[in-house]
């Protein structure tokens, strides 16, 4: 009885690492050309003159105000 089991056992882990691979697979894969397409992908302004990436630290601009926020009007 316990070799019944143990063979199940292994047949069902096989099975299950089978399934979960062949779906892990297409994930991996997915994302290995996401990146890829990421990486090829690059605006103009992060180039030098000579077609290579600028490595100085970015400028960004944030907005003073939370425009999600309503603004408070006087009543006055």
């Amino acid at each position: 009885m316990e070799i019944a089991l143990v063979v199940l056992m292994v047949i069902g882990s096989f099975f299950l690492g089978s399934v979960v691979s062949w779906l892990a697979k297409g994930y991996v894969e997915d994302y290995i050309e996401n990146a890829a397409y990421a990486k090829s992908v690059t605006h103009p302004e992060m180039l030098d003159e000579e077609g290579n990436i600028i490595h100085d630290e970015l400028i960004y601009i944030r907005p003073q105000t939370v425009w999600d926020e309503t603004l408070e009007e006087d009543d006055d």
